[in-house]
């Protein structure tokens, strides 16, 4: 059978079907399924085609869902905003707007919930200072008074006073959030602070740095000027003759104010009157560009009008080295013109009270700074591998290192605060920073030094190829005080045997010291710790 035996519908008549030979009849059947399967699929394309063109019709005449998911084919790229149809594009402005204004709207809502906590909660505690109970005005057997030429307030015996010692609270490490997640911590740290203080009745309390805390996710403001405020507030509302030194935390770098806005904001509420009794200097009247603020002295005479002690505070900083949030735990030093300006002002103070200085005769005096010296973790390790025992130039006194590993966390560099206070007839050193350390030691060093041309003595580091001609020998009493803390510390609000104040009672007779602690735990007891 030739192609022209084919009929025009592709199938043979039954005739021509009997005749044809089998495998010319399968060929023909192959032929005929292929042709049909193809008029099948043209005819399904044509219909999905008039299908998609009716919908896109239909898509055209609706309401636009501008939030309904845009169908995009994965094997094209992304299409550009701008080359978006009118209408797509519209679409979309929409929808990022009113994404923007939901976003916009609940950070406002937040802050807005975060201000009002705030408000609520540092006004309550204000309400809290109001109640608090003002030691009675006649506890304290000196008076004080800005003396012109010294630079310094100076305490004196008020007149018909027996009296053979002073005393000094330290307190240290408050803490004080003032903010909207802080109110009951700050509450407790105030009432600690005003029910020690009450306690001790000191003639002068020293805060050695952090009263404030302003870490936004832990105290909920950045506002360090309200926590000073709030600080200041109880310390004149308790009547009680007070200064402050700055620790790294009063002042952080993304805080509201600086440390010369802090200083200055101490200074003028305690010349203006506003804080009667608080004590606190910028800086010496002669010493205006001296590193760092708060730098200061404060005299006690006897009732000869004898300077016998200095209390000294000194700006120990903040961070350094880079790391200008606290992150690495970089801590910075008490600076050389720090310490040639102890040196200077004690010779000038022991010679206009009569001392003999070409024979070594110095004033007493204490230090009160935030960050430890380095000594203080060189002489506990000294101490600890002794199996804690003393040593013949390390004595153990009181407190325990309960930082974890029993570590200290100084500067990050040397200096020579502790052997200038050997050579100047130093008593000892009070700091804070380390919430867990509160012990005491005494320790006895040889320092060698040489003699500038300005008659001062500067130690130097003696090694085994150089020697120092000078020497001298003395004993520093290092102490960590307590802490107020309820905030800072994860967990430290719970913990107790840390918290409290340092008593430090100081001779009339020669200006020395004896320390003793006063555990928070045990105020309530009246229980009084053991002098050393």
């Amino acid at each position: 059978m030739t192609p022209d035996d084919i009929k025009t519908g592709g199938e043979l008549s039954p005739e021509e079907t009997a005749s044809a030979a089998p495998g010319e009849t399968e060929t023909a059947s192959e032929e005929t399924a292929s042709a049909t399967q193809a008029a099948e699929e043209t005819a399904s394309e044509e219909s999905a085609s008039k299908a998609q063109t009716e919908d896109g019709e239909a898509s055209e005449g609706a309401e636009e869902d501008y939030f309904a998911p845009v169908k995009v084919s994965e094997k094209k790229k992304r299409v550009k905003r701008r080359d978006l149809p009118p209408a797509e594009r519209r679409r979309r402005n929409i929808r990022d707007i009113i994404i923007t204004a939901t976003v916009c709207g609940l950070v406002l809502v937040f802050f807005g919930v975060l201000a009002l906590c705030s408000f609520v909660g540092y006004s309550g505690n204000y309400d809290y200072i109001d109640t608090v109970n003002a030691l009675p005005e006649d506890y304290s057997d000196f008076e004080c008074e800005y003396d012109d030429e010294l630079g310094y307030y100076v305490f004196s015996p008020k007149d018909g006073a027996s009296v053979e010692d002073f005393r000094v609270l330290q307190l240290t490490d408050v803490h004080i959030g003032a903010g909207a997640f802080s109110a009951k911590k700050d509450r407790f740290a105030l009432q600690a602070v005003a029910e020690i203080v009450t306690e001790v009745q000191p003639d002068l309390v020293i805060v050695t740095g952090d009263v404030a805390y302003p870490v936004p996710f832990q105290a909920g403001t950045f506002d360090n000027k309200r926590e000073a405020d709030m600080f200041g507030e109880l310390m004149d509302k308790l009547g009680v003759y007070w200064t402050v030194v700055f620790g790294n935390h009063d002042t952080e770098a993304y805080s509201l104010h600086d440390r010369d806005d802090i200083g200055a904001y101490y200074a003028e509420k305690a010349t203006n009157g506003e804080w009667e009794k608080c004590l606190f200097r910028v800086n010496p009247k002669d010493y205006e560009g001296i590193s760092g603020v708060g730098n200061n002295m404060i005299l006690l005479e006897d009732e000869s009008g004898r300077i016998v002690h200095s209390f000294v505070t000194i700006d120990s900083h903040s961070y350094t080295d880079g790391d200008y949030f606290g992150i690495a735990w970089k801590y910075d030093n008490i600076k050389a013109d720090q310490v040639r300006w102890y040196v200077e002002e004690i010779i000038r103070l022991s010679e206009a009270s009569g001392y003999a200085v070409e024979g070594d005769e110095y004033i007493a005096s204490t230090v009160y700074f935030h960050i430890p010296l380095r000594e203080y973790g060189v002489y506990w390790n000294e101490y600890k591998d002794n199996g804690y025992k003393d040593t013949a130039d390390v004595h153990y006194m009181q407190g325990k290192a309960g930082e974890s590993g029993e570590k200290s966390f100084p500067g990050m560099y040397n200096d020579i605060l502790f052997e200038s206070m050997i050579l100047y007839n130093g008593q000892g050193t009070f700091c804070g920073h380390d919430h867990y350390n509160t012990y005491s030691l005494s320790v006895t060093e040889t320092v060698y030094y040489e003699v500038d041309g300005e008659g001062i003595k500067v130690p130097v580091e003696v090694t085994d190829n150089a020697k120092a001609t000078n020497s001298a020998r003395g004993t520093i009493r290092l102490t960590y005080g307590m802490s107020i803390d309820y905030l800072a510390y994860i967990g430290i609000a719970n913990k107790v045997e840390q918290r409290g104040g340092t008593e430090i009672k100081v001779s009339l007779d020669d200006g020395g010291i004896a320390v003793r602690q006063r555990p928070y735990v045990e105020i309530a007891e009246s229980a009084n710790g053991d002098w050393h």
